[in-house]
């Protein structure tokens, strides 16, 4: 008999049906928003780049700033009513907004406000989602879930929702972040028909700070964890960050292409991402978990030293080409590896870690990486950064200790002894 793809097997079960359409209409309103805001900023600000990017970190900043605080708070509470809280919260600070937009009546302080708020309930839906996902979804279909989210993210948040959001916009840019408030109020509506689930189980007796604290000593206990979050810090700070911005700033300022071909390559990267989250989305588990992701990821760094001698669009291409896919193969076999791995009760907490240390240093090597390629120059920039990256990766592939984890994968008889 013929094995049905596993996305479709996710649509028999009713949760993670609502749950992934709930969430691919608000990833197409996240695209929307994503031009038009930058519009609306620039419009606000006569066009200021340095306060477009001030714009930038106050979304970003609480973000990094609240993940612990958020994990936190979604090992205490059921993960559905926060994911509520979140998306309907962020429903009403986008129509508030709008209002704002109709009534000629916005000012750039009024953004930086929007922004910040905007980013504290982020905070909370990011450890909440990653958190929430296993307690409906079937585990031997969590790789498919977790391949489902950045397919719909590259597709109707990266592709159609930005051309949607750049006609509208052109239009009218309140009536585009009407568009995305009424995706938030759709995804808020998916929640809303989902069975309620009940709170995490937890140690009453401690504080927030308590929980924050347990969620830390895990991930330091947990050497699989701690070591590729390590790692996973400076390859995302130093390479895959860096790429949206250095490679556009290199096709432009090195190789004089015209800006029709920065778009090109953006779009590039999401159809190759797409294409990534359908074959994850379709794969089991590997044995090797941490090894086979590692393998992904590294290909990642390995794919930036073609910039060292790239001379034409065609060659530039292939660094996002390859890298999106190689990111979500990655990220769908760690997620899945944490929900199934983690105490769900500590999940939360792990996750919002996870992001911290993700997401924390970006800010800072993303200017970083900018003075050095200024100094540098961006071929050798990518060149250096990406033997530097690599070595990290190179180590946990070949380290048996990190490795211990995925050994009863290996020999069952293992899990038997226990």
């Amino acid at each position: 008999m013929k094995k049905k793809l596993a996305i479709v097997e996710l649509l028999k079960h009713r949760e993670p049906a609502l749950l992934m359409s709930g969430q691919t209409v608000s990833n197409f309103g996240d695209g929307v928003a994503l031009v038009a805001l930058t519009l609306l900023v620039l419009e606000t600000t006569h066009y200021s780049v340095a306060k477009l990017s001030w714009f930038a970190a106050a979304r970003m900043t609480p973000l990094v700033v609240f993940l612990l605080l958020g994990g936190a708070i979604v090992d205490r509470f059921s993960r559905r009513i926060l994911l509520l809280i979140s998306d309907g919260a962020r429903a009403v600070l986008t129509a508030g907004l709008v209002v704002l937009i109709a009534t000629h009546s916005l000012h750039y302080w009024e953004l930086i406000v929007f922004g910040i708020l905007f980013g504290l309930f982020d905070a909370l839906f990011f450890p909440c989602i990653a958190a929430f996902t296993p307690e409906i979804v079937p585990e031997d279909l969590l790789p498919a879930m977790n391949a489902v989210r950045p397919l719909a993210n590259n597709v109707a948040g990266g592709m159609i929702g930005p051309a949607v959001g750049g006609f509208l916009a052109a239009f009218s840019t309140s009536v585009a972040m009407s568009v995305d408030a009424l995706t938030f109020g759709l995804s808020f509506g998916a929640l809303w028909l989902m069975h309620a689930t009940p709170r995490p189980t937890r140690n009453e007796a401690n504080s927030m700070i308590d929980d924050i604290k347990e969620g830390i000593r895990y991930v330091r206990k947990t050497r699989w964890l701690w070591t590729t979050l390590l790692a996973v810090c400076i390859l995302n700070g130093f390479v895959i960050t860096p790429m949206f911005v250095l490679l556009p700033y290199f096709l432009l300022h090195t190789l004089h292409y015209a800006k029709f071909y920065v778009g090109l390559l953006s779009a590039a990267g999401g159809v190759s991402g797409a294409i990534g989250a359908l074959v994850a989305a379709s794969r089991a588990q590997p044995k090797r978990r941490v090894r086979v992701t590692w393998i992904y990821w590294s290909i990642i760094s390995l794919s930036a030293l073609i910039i060292g001698v790239a001379t034409n669009f065609w060659e530039v291409i292939i660094m996002p080409v390859v890298a999106s896919p190689m990111i979500i193969l990655g990220n769908t076999i760690w997620e899945s590896m944490m929900q199934t791995e983690v105490p769900r009760e500590l999940l939360g907490r792990a996750s919002s870690v996870d992001w911290f240390l993700s997401l924390g240093i970006s800010p800072i090597a993303l200017v970083l990486a900018g003075e050095l390629a200024n100094y540098i120059g961006v071929r050798t920039y990518f060149v250096v950064l990406g033997i530097i990256c690599l070595i990290p990766g190179l180590f946990i592939i070949a380290s048996k200790r990190i490795n211990e984890i995925d050994a009863p994968r290996l020999n069952p008889a293992l899990v038997e002894e226990h």
